[in-house]
């Protein structure tokens, strides 16, 4: 999405707030951004499928940046 012309300002945000150094939380990401848990969720979910961010799915559907 990012190397996509029409990635959205709230997109761009959630990517810029998600650290590539730790595993975070939805609902952090939906805080320091200022969005819907279920919005942030859906955002995030989209950037894994671009392969912008990974998914811990085995712990509580963290999400890191990649590098």
């Amino acid at each position: 999405m990012l190397k996509q012309q029409n990635m959205t300002e709230t997109a761009a945000a959630v990517l810029h707030f998600l650290p590539s150094d730790i595993w975070t939380r939805v609902d952090d990401v939906a805080r320091i951004t200022g969005i819907t848990s279920p919005r942030c969720q859906l955002i995030l979910t989209q950037l894994s499928m671009a392969g912008l961010v990974k998914e811990n799915g085995g712990d509580g559907g963290k999400f890191t940046r990649c590098q």
